[in-house]
């Protein structure tokens, strides 16, 4: 699980400046939800079902980051709770990363995230309390909570403990991929070759990190490391398949 970290941009997701098989993130700035392949249990952008006025947007998509969130577009519920369910069909794969932006609910609202699999079974929560005690496009409460799983997330459901509730970006990425280069473990020019094999494994075994920093054996890039699905990514690369 990921968070909760403030956000007050899309620079600031920990999903940022990375390759994926695809990523998408709504903004609701076109006033629309209309991200491919994930649906909503409840709720809808903030201008539409609210109103014209108090959108609670994460701070920069007006332009400027200023404290404010007014100017922008949000989504918005009623219910304290709302549940995004991502459709595999459509998009291809699950997504292994899901993110979204809690920016306003209920006076000091406590705010709960979980994450489920393509099964339905829970792989995690984040509870905190951030929510400050105004309504009017305060965006310092602004947090970002997110979850990786390389096996598939297959819903998030984000709630708060007290009135409404809005959230902001949502971002689901598929598989995170890397260049064929990033097999050369050892750091020795030659890729790829058994003897990256060899110091990967005296990594994961717990032996030396080599040349390498123990976060390198992150082959993956599923936040979890060492774990069998990286020795999987990079023999999947060392025999030939794709870069993953």
């Amino acid at each position: 699980m990921v968070g909760p970290v403030p956000y007050l941009c899309a620079s600031d997701s920990p999903f940022a400046n990375q390759t994926y098989t695809y990523f998408y993130l709504e903004n609701c700035e076109d006033h629309l939800f209309n991200v491919p392949g994930v649906t909503a249990s409840n709720g809808g952008i903030t201008s539409v079902v609210f109103g014209p006025s108090i959108h609670d947007s994460v701070d920069c998509d007006d332009g400027v980051v200023d404290g404010s969130g007014l100017m922008g577009d949000s989504f918005f519920s009623q219910s304290p709770s709302i549940t995004f369910t991502f459709n595999a069909a459509v998009l291809g794969s699950l997504p292994t990363r899901v993110g979204i932006v809690w920016t306003d609910g209920g006076a000091n609202s406590a705010v709960t995230f979980r994450a489920r699999d393509g099964a339905g079974t829970l792989l995690g929560t984040i509870a905190a309390t951030h929510g400050d005690s105004s309504n009017n496009g305060t965006t310092a409460e602004d947090r970002f909570h997110g979850a990786i799983f390389a096996g598939g997330i297959g819903s998030i459901t984000i709630s708060n403990t007290s009135g409404g509730i809005e959230v902001d970006h949502l971002q689901y990425a598929g598989e995170a991929t890397q260049a064929c280069d990033a097999i050369d473990f050892n750091g020795d020019g030659l890729f790829p070759d058994t003897a990256d094999i060899d110091d990967f494994l005296s990594v994961f075994s717990g032996g030396p990190c080599s040349t390498g920093t123990c976060g390198d054996i992150d082959f993956n890039n599923d936040g979890l490391f060492p774990d069998t699905a990286d020795i999987d990514s990079l023999l999947s690369v060392f025999s030939g398949g794709a870069c993953l």
